[in-house]
């Protein structure tokens, strides 16, 4: 795993822009981040609205899962969204399985211990700590009526990516698997209240998304000064069909300077107002009409079941076709 990760942030560092992985940020640590930008940045509207619209149709979208016996919950964090399914498919099943699925195992075992504490044994808890396409792999040798959730990760992926997910996703379900996601369908005309969300005046999203600048320095000797640097975002909006709307964000130098990734061997030059972004090209935080989403559904050979929105979030019931 050590060396797979070392490839991919010397692939990132030596491209052309340069970029670190978004996934980079999730240890636990940035897991812990996460959450706190989530549930206490005022400007973050995404996790209020889905949270919101998940516990107004809840009884409605029961009935879809009604046969499931296991959850799948790609990227769990700390399953308070999950959870919410969960005691409602208790209401009928003396037990359930659940396989939370994350990247950071350090947090993805808090987790599961949390919700053995809490549901005891009527949860039989299964968690697979590694990136989403191996745990799918995985997954796809289960043959129990399985519900695999996502909730709002998708978009946190390039849109060149979503694809090879929805893929996988779609070669882990047996016919009868339903797959339940939540995702951001916010107007893009609301430029500055999208921007704020993903970059706040109270530094939430800035503590989160430097973490993978943290971590670089910490596990892979390096020496990234972000006093040297200011970072920034900027909302691309996109209306074509088969594409969709993204965040961009980076850390722009202010001045000259010289970075040195000891275990990486590498060393890299920043010109002032040269850019390190903090994910994959393509962007993170997609914005999605309801016509990219079908389209991007249809290309995975994925139908496009049920959906209920609000101003901000979108559920989504998907089956396999």
């Amino acid at each position: 795993m050590d060396n797979i990760i070392k490839a991919e942030l010397l692939k990132g560092l030596s491209a052309s822009p340069m970029y670190i992985p978004a996934w980079y940020r999730y240890d636990e640590e940035g897991s812990r981040l996460n959450d706190v930008c989530i549930e206490q940045c005022k400007w973050y509207y995404f996790h209020r609205f889905e949270l919101k619209i998940l516990s107004d149709i809840l009884s409605e979208i029961i009935d879809y899962f009604k046969d499931s016996r296991m959850v799948v919950d790609l990227g769990s964090g700390n399953a308070t969204k999950t959870m919410l399914i969960l005691d409602k498919l208790l209401e009928k099943d003396e037990s359930l399985t659940y396989v939370p699925v994350d990247i950071s195992t350090e947090f993805l075992n808090k987790t599961a211990s949390n919700l053995k504490t809490i549901y005891g044994n009527k949860l039989e808890i299964k968690p697979i700590g590694d990136e989403y396409i191996v745990a799918l792999r995985r997954i796809k040798t289960i043959t129990d009526t399985k519900l695999i959730v996502w909730f709002g990760s998708l978009q946190n992926v390039s849109h060149e990516k979503q694809l090879d997910y929805l893929l996988e996703i779609r070669n882990a379900m047996q016919v009868d698997d339903k797959f339940l996601m939540t995702l951001d369908v916010t107007d893009t005309s609301r430029k500055e209240t999208i921007e704020l969300a993903y970059l706040d005046p109270e530094g939430y999203s800035e503590n989160f998304n430097l973490n993978s600048i943290h971590r670089l320095n910490k596990e892979m000797n390096g020496n990234i000064d972000v006093s040297k640097f200011k970072i920034k975002n900027e909302l691309v909006a996109n209306s074509a069909s088969d594409n969709c709307s993204n965040v961009n964000v980076w850390i722009e130098a202010i001045e000259n300077c010289e970075v040195d990734i000891g275990k990486l061997d590498l060393t890299r030059k920043f010109q002032k107002g040269e850019r390190l972004y903090l994910h994959e090209e393509g962007g993170i935080s997609c914005k999605y009409t309801i016509e990219q989403l079908e389209y991007i559904l249809n290309k995975a050979s994925l139908g496009l079941e049920k959906y209920w929105r609000n101003e901000h979030a979108a559920v989504i019931v998907v089956n396999r076709k």
